[in-house]
């Protein structure tokens, strides 16, 4: 498909969870509580402060809908229900927000105003999303080409929704209040799709420098404003995977030629990468002052110490991580989206072990781990810090590394040394190696043709016999060497 005749424009909205407490409260952010007590409300549409009700809470208010909030403990609180004025703003929350704005290039207001945003489709008890925007008119490079940044906001966010049935939508308000960092990207036009993930990635990876970012699925969502030539403007909420970002963008573009007219409209992303039609488009009506915060000066004093303390941009990192540690470019991208990347990083620095090594462990072998159902999350530091120092002592191979986490895993009272002495994973000495090879040359000389079959032949019995202790490139090593004599 030719996008650029298509003149296909997407705007991006990336909206990235801190880790902290909730934005104007105490109330703790780690979802971990079970539900208590449930309120149930109604919800109407306000006029905005220009005096006109948004078309999108229109909507929604005429669908007659009746929410239900589950409540949790020490995760809600009266400020989250709106009967209790917000406490005073998280300051760590706010601190992040403005270094994500700088590390965007992005313009600080002097004074920064929270407002409300209309919103009652029941996603807030309140009726609104406190906001606020914390830089302007900044920008990326990518590709040589400058991508505008409009805007990075730090707002509220809003309630996970369980259940609907019969007009009665359940609620969870342990999501609501966590700060979120917005970030607003200009038009972005003669861009394909996937060009438009990898400028969507780069932001999310700009963002997550901070380090001060919640991880995993539901954390990280983007929002799509997405049009055609002589087309209407399309919002599509809620990607939550950004591997299906570029496909959601082509899914949509085939939509939209489809239809005689299209429709200003907001729609939801679906995981097969189709989209739902969810309300009308909203407009500029629903925004209006939070007369219950006062302004928030920003002073020059304040951004000189944010500079000082920036961390360093993780698109920086990324090509470190390719040239100076020889990462592969999948490699790279995924232990900077790791949990373990601190871990990563301070056991390259402390053991001098091969990066590939290491990294392979925590993107692959993990992951692998999970796939099984093996309860990985029962590791701690310890573990994998004396497991690699092991490793780059050379007691341990390599090929260790997943039986002894997953039995690790499985039985977290164990020790590494006990592991290691019940599943006989202590490397063998290489004088050891040659004669177990030499051993089964011996017994499967008759099956032994020619140095290629050989090879295959005797590679698998000899690693199947050595798993875990010994590494795959020193048996092949060892082993051609013996076949080669035996061929002479």
């Amino acid at each position: 498909m030719d996008f650029k005749s298509l003149n296909l424009k997407v705007g991006l909205e990336i909206h990235q969870q801190l880790d902290s407490h909730k934005l104007f409260c105490n109330c703790s952010s780690e979802m971990k509580r079970e539900a208590y007590s449930t309120i149930k409300r109604k919800q109407h549409p306000i006029q905005s402060e220009l005096g006109q009700v948004d078309i999108a809470s229109q909507f929604e208010y005429l669908r007659n809908r009746t929410f239900h909030y589950e409540i949790f403990p020490h995760e809600t609180c009266l400020v989250e229900l709106d009967e209790e004025p917000p406490h005073y703003i998280n300051q760590e929350a706010l601190q992040t927000a403005l270094q994500v704005a700088i590390l965007l290039n992005c313009e600080i207001p002097e004074e920064i105003h929270v407002m409300r945003k209309t919103v009652i489709d029941g996603s807030t008890p309140t009726s609104f999303q406190r906001t606020m925007m914390v830089g302007l008119n900044g920008f990326i490079k990518f590709k040589e080409k400058k991508i505008e940044i409009r805007y990075v906001s730090l707002e509220e966010d809003a309630a996970s929704a369980l259940k609907e049935e019969d007009g009665n939508v359940v609620y969870r308000l342990n999501r609501v209040g966590i700060p979120l960092v917005e970030i607003s990207t200009g038009t972005l036009s003669n861009f394909s799709p996937q060009e438009i993930q990898e400028i969507a990635y780069q932001i999310g990876l700009i963002a997550r420098s901070t380090r001060k970012v919640k991880r995993g699925i539901g954390t990280i969502r983007h929002d799509l404003n997405v049009s055609v030539k002589d087309g209407e403007r399309v919002e599509i909420k809620g990607v939550q995977d950004l591997g299906i970002l570029s496909k959601i963008i082509e899914m949509e573009v085939q939509r939209q030629l489809k239809l005689p007219k299209v429709k200003k409209e907001v729609r939801g992303a679906l995981m097969d990468g189709t989209t739902k039609f969810l309300r009308p488009l909203p407009g500029a009506a629903r925004m209006y002052p939070e007369s219950d915060v006062l302004p928030i000066m920003v002073t020059q004093e304040m951004i000189n110490d944010l500079k000082r303390s920036l961390p360093e941009n993780l698109n920086v990192k990324l090509q470190r991580f390719k040239e100076k540690l020889k990462l592969s470019d999948i490699l790279a991208k995924e232990i900077l989206q790791s949990d373990y990347l601190g871990l990563f990083e301070k056991i390259i620095s402390d053991m001098g072990i091969s990066p590939t090594t290491v990294a392979n462990a925590f993107v692959n072998t993990l992951v692998d781990l999970r796939r099984k159902n093996i309860p990985v999350d029962n590791l701690n530091d310890d573990n994998f810090i004396e497991l690699f120092n092991l490793i780059k002592l050379r007691k341990l191979p390599k090929e260790s590394i997943s039986i002894i986490l997953e039995e690790l895993s499985r039985n977290p009272n164990k020790s590494l040394l006990n592991v290691i002495k019940e599943k006989n994973l202590f490397r063998i000495s290489e004088s050891d190696l040659v004669k177990l090879i030499r051993n089964k040359i011996k017994q499967n000389k008759s099956s032994l043709k020619d140095k290629n079959s050989a090879f295959n032949l005797l590679m698998g019995i000899v690693m199947k016999e050595v798993r875990g202790r010994a590494d795959g490139e020193i048996v092949s090593k060892v082993l051609k060497e013996e076949i080669n004599s035996l061929f002479r």
